[in-house]
């Protein structure tokens, strides 16, 4: 009986001292990796500074900018702006070591060799550090063997050449590849590095934007893995035949906004030849897109948001040329041409819940068409060229509409009649730039 007791006496004490050791090492980073942190310092002297947002890059907004930098006040590292840690085991998980003034640095190298100590790393950002590369024998590929949690991985504005692509390779967990705008991409052979990361065999989101790869679709047959694409600014032009994103089968999401792109091909118009049935964001902004290209979409039954603002449609948009598009919920046509939406069949687009016809010459005479979506949460429109009266009443039948967007850039005053919100039940958010009002707003406190 007494062996028995003290067998359980000890039982107790074994599991005190692990259950202290598993506090202690919780209540912040590990001294491995509060070194580790300080060995990075003299290259990412912001490290140990608060910053307004953890996840602050360059396409962070101008209120996140404004944010102050100050010495972080804590020794616990893992309460660091830029460090998060495991709130369980206490290891560092991500790092945000991107830099809004990097550009004002001279280009450097890194030992990519000072990350393997942070075993459970996540996520890691480098971006705007203007970063030319790395030390020989010092790549990402030494993080292959001990890092294999990290998905997400941010390269972007720095200043790599496609040299790096193949370490990045061998990062076999990797869900997440940003490498905007790396400038040197210009004088290297680009299209066989970047085909040498179809080895991420997990890679879900690849973004390639703002860099000159004009040449680059035929090397991506073999990203079967991909859900998003990002060829914003890549320098493509004329003709790209969507069928090239053919093996790319799970893609949901493909940008090719600010192109030169004039058409999508016709090729994959018969029935069965585009195999793209999961996409379901497709951004042509900034394009030569004329209104031939609604019958192009047809093929894409599954798409939710199209964005096919600042291109070259004109005149009259006959709906029926979406109506195959029976999924769409988000339609942006802004900075265009489109004078009226024409409704000349029954119309499909039930799901539609957002448009934005911003700063198109709409007849506002026949703003009727628009109370043709009773599904509209969001509706924007306005231009210079907006007559002087509109007559918002004619817009019925929205009665879930959720916000109104209108917009009078005109040299006369634009009138709005306040009454007419009467017709919006379901109104939350007013938005009115560059108008007079026909009552005075006492009428309008009291109609809320």
């Amino acid at each position: 009986m007494e062996s028995k007791w003290l067998e359980l006496v000890m039982l107790l004490h074994v599991l005190g001292v692990l259950m202290l050791g598993t506090a202690e090492l919780c209540e912040g980073c590990s001294e491995e990796e509060r070194v580790a942190l300080s060995r990075l310092k003299p290259f990412f002297p912001f490290i140990d500074y608060t910053t307004g947002h953890p996840g602050l890059n360059y396409y962070s907004t101008e209120e996140d900018y404004d944010s102050v930098e100050e010495k972080e006040s804590s020794l616990d590292c893992c309460k660091w702006s830029r460090v998060e840690c495991n709130p369980n085991t206490g290891r560092v998980i991500k790092l945000f070591l991107h830099d809004r003034n990097g550009f004002f640095r001279d280009p450097w190298f890194l030992n990519a060799s000072l990350f393997l100590p942070f075993q459970e790393l996540q996520c890691l950002s480098l971006s705007g550090n203007l970063i030319a590369g790395c030390l020989a024998n010092q790549g990402f590929e030494k993080l292959s063997s001990k890092l294999d949690k990290l998905e997400t991985l941010d390269l972007s504005y720095n200043y790599f050449n496609d040299s790096i692509l193949t370490s990045i390779s061998q990062l076999s967990s990797l869900k997440f590849l940003d490498f905007t705008a790396n400038f040197p991409l210009t004088k290297s052979n680009t299209t066989n590095g970047i085909k040498m990361l179809s080895k991420l065999n997990n890679l879900e989101t690849l973004n390639l934007s703002n860099n000159p790869i004009s040449n680059i679709l035929s090397q991506l047959h073999d990203f079967t893995s991909l859900k998003s694409l990002n060829l914003r600014n890549c320098r493509l032009k004329g003709i790209v035949d969507l069928t090239e994103f053919n093996t790319l089968m799970n893609l949901k999401e493909l940008y090719l906004d600010f192109n030169a792109i004039e058409s999508l091909g016709s090729s994959f118009q018969g029935k069965g030849q585009l195999k793209l049935n999961k996409l379901e964001v497709l951004g042509l902004s900034g394009n030569h897109f004329t209104n031939s290209i609604f019958s192009s979409l047809a093929a894409l039954p599954n798409l939710k948001s199209l964005n096919l603002g600042f291109n070259k449609l004109k005149g009259p948009i006959d709906m029926k040329d979406l109506n195959s598009l029976i999924n769409l919920e988000e339609l942006i046509l802004w900075s265009n041409g489109v004078t009226e939406l024409v409704h000349s069949q029954e119309l499909r687009l039930m799901n539609l819940s957002v448009l934005d016809l911003i700063d198109n010459p709409l007849d506002s005479s026949k703003l009727s068409s628009l109370g043709k979506l009773p599904n509209l949460k969001i509706l924007s429109f306005g231009s210079t060229e907006l007559k002087r009266s509109i007559n918002i009443t004619e817009i019925v039948g929205l009665s879930n509409l959720e916000q109104l967007d209108v917009y009078c850039h005109s040299d006369t005053d634009c009138s709005f009649s306040l009454q007419s919100l009467g017709l919006f039940p379901s109104l939350k958010t007013l938005y009115l730039i560059g108008f007079t009002f026909d009552e005075t707003t006492s009428y309008y406190q009291n109609s809320k």
